[in-house]
């Protein structure tokens, strides 16, 4: 009887922690609903003398977003990539960056203010946590034509610098 007894705990136990484990974080597939409907060409509003695109697509039968980031800075050709994705039920990035370092990021969002915003959670090729990488990002959604970012640069565990930019629908 009491084999009975450890085996159902021991099943209750496993049940409940994989239940915990997949449980959908509040607002990630809302977030992530809110994301798909940037898919398209966006272009930097202002203009400057570096032409800056992106390009948004839903891909991996539409379970990822993958946004290519397209600078033109005196004819070179600077490109990045992010990948938006559900882990879980919790909206995460990981950001390919021209730093040689993808830090991926967890999301959270608030509707009412039309804004996600994404904070460091790890890095691979980050040798050490004072070494220079994206940390932090957030995304308004203005209207269905435009939408803002502000990127931050961390190094030395101290931000560096933020990037805004505010794009257009093409």
């Amino acid at each position: 009887m009491k084999r009975v007894v450890r085996v159902l705990i021991a099943v209750l136990v496993a049940g409940l922690g994989s239940c915990c484990r997949t449980s959908a974080a509040p607002g990630g597939a809302e977030a992530f609903a809110q994301l798909k409907s940037l898919v398209g060409h966006w272009e930097e509003q202002k203009p400057s003398e570096h032409r800056v695109t992106l390009d948004i697509q839903l891909t991996a039968g539409g379970t990822a977003l993958l946004e290519r980031f397209h600078l033109l800075e005196q004819g070179k050709s600077v490109e990045m990539i992010t990948m938006y994705y559900l882990d879980g039920g919790q909206l995460k990035l990981t950001h390919y960056c021209v730093a040689g370092n993808q830090p991926t990021m967890r999301a959270s969002y608030a509707p009412e203010a039309k804004t996600l915003t994404f904070d460091f959670e790890n890095a691979t090729n980050l040798n050490s946590p004072s070494d220079g990488h994206m940390h932090h990002a957030v995304y308004t959604f203005l209207d269905a034509d435009h939408f803002k970012t502000t990127w931050t640069f961390q190094k030395d565990q101290k931000e560096a610098f933020s990037e805004d930019a505010v794009y257009v629908r093409k």
